[in-house]
């Protein structure tokens, strides 16, 4: 099974509330039990400050302005 989640924050990188408890923790023990988790985030500075080896995807203008897509892994607290 493929999962992707879509969140505003993720613990640690950025909390504001209890979603970011939940997206810190679900996608992990989904991954233990074998199925394929992603998390898309925004790219709000804590975010890329977390996750500072990101590779741009795509640029395109649109009317919310110049958008850039981003990839990165994240693999959790305590990895490397």
């Amino acid at each position: 099974m493929k999962v992707l989640h879509a969140c505003s924050e993720l613990y640690p990188l950025l909390k504001t509330g209890g979603l970011a408890d939940v997206m810190g923790a679900l996608p992990f023990a989904q991954k233990e039990i074998g199925i394929d988790a992603r998390i898309v985030l925004p790219a709000y500075p804590a975010i890329i400050a977390g996750i500072p080896d990101t590779v741009v995807v795509s640029e395109f203008d649109n009317f919310a302005g110049h958008i850039v897509l981003r990839y990165g892994e994240y693999k959790g607290v305590g990895s490397t």
